[in-house]
């Protein structure tokens, strides 16, 4: 039997692919099976991110030429991020990697920050007006920011570190370009850090390392145009509220069943679907009538 996930050509599951399936998980599907659409949304909210990185981080301009070079680069990136957090209270853009029933998971948070002694997760939404979003819109981002929380709780706790990340990502097995490794050197990169296994070792002892993480997390919205932040929510996480988002989204990934369509009550969403009345036609008859 081919795996869902090999029928979607992905060896992964990101953190917002389980935040989507929360939107519509036929949309989600969809995005793979026949390609994400790149919005001018998606682009506007991707610019507002870039920005907000380049306030906090140093950039770190490395081009990777195959896949270990790919992977050298985020982790070394997320780990010099790690490292800047106690001195400047605050970090963006900071990959984190996981497993969730056996399957690999990875996703970037947004920011960490540093208040009253712990570390908060932080995740940014962009928005087009200054409305207040709605609760379908609000659930997928809390589902999304909860998914991080597991994943950096189980790399504090000891429950995914460098051994499961290696037998996932075979990282022994990697060599970085020799055009890469010129980069790292440009870049003045010791060489004993120049090597897959021996960044990552690095990564997960930052992380590891990091003050204690509260339970309370923030979700910014912010207006795509003016860069105004909307509103900040705060919400406590609820580990038996995790495990009931895991056993819902477990079924779509273990092929229990198929991928689910929005509920009637919800058919507004089509209304924002590239793949309404082409690929999905779930709605569109009933939609075509109103």
């Amino acid at each position: 039997m081919i795996s869902v996930l090999s029928e979607l050509h992905k060896s992964s599951i990101r953190a917002s692919d389980i935040a989507a399936q929360y939107w519509c998980e036929r949309q989600m599907e969809y995005n793979y099976r026949y390609g994400r659409k790149i919005t001018a949304q998606i682009k506007e909210g991707r610019a507002i991110h870039e920005e907000l990185e380049s306030e906090t981080n140093v950039p770190i301009i490395l081009q990777p030429r195959n896949y270990p070079d790919a992977l050298y680069r985020d982790l070394y990136r997320s780990y010099m991020a790690l490292l800047s957090l106690p001195e400047n209270k605050r970090t963006r853009e900071v990959s984190i990697y996981g497993s969730i029933n056996g399957y690999t998971v990875v996703g970037k948070i947004d920011e960490l920050q540093t208040n009253d002694g712990e570390i908060t997760i932080l995740e940014d939404k962009t928005k087009q007006s200054d409305t207040i979003p709605s609760e379908s819109q609000s659930l997928t981002h809390k589902v999304q920011i909860m998914t991080y929380k597991k994943m950096v709780d189980d790399i504090k706790d000891g429950s995914y570190g460098l051994a499961n990340f290696t037998a996932a990502y075979h990282t022994d097995e990697m060599a970085l370009s020799e055009e890469f490794k010129r980069q790292l050197d440009a870049i003045k990169v010791q060489k004993e850090l120049q090597g897959v296994s021996k960044i990552a070792k690095r990564f997960f002892d930052a992380f590891a390392s990091v003050g204690k993480v509260s339970g309370r997390l923030h979700i910014r919205y912010i207006n795509q145009f003016s860069g105004k932040e909307i509103k900040l929510y705060k919400f406590d996480y609820r580990k038996e509220e995790m495990d009931d988002i895991i056993k819902y989204i477990l079924k779509y990934w273990n092929g229990e069943r198929e991928s689910m369509p929005v509920p009637e009550n919800e058919q507004w969403k089509c209304n924002y679907c590239v793949f309404f009345g082409k690929e999905c036609k779930v709605w569109y008859k009933q939609k075509a009538l109103t």
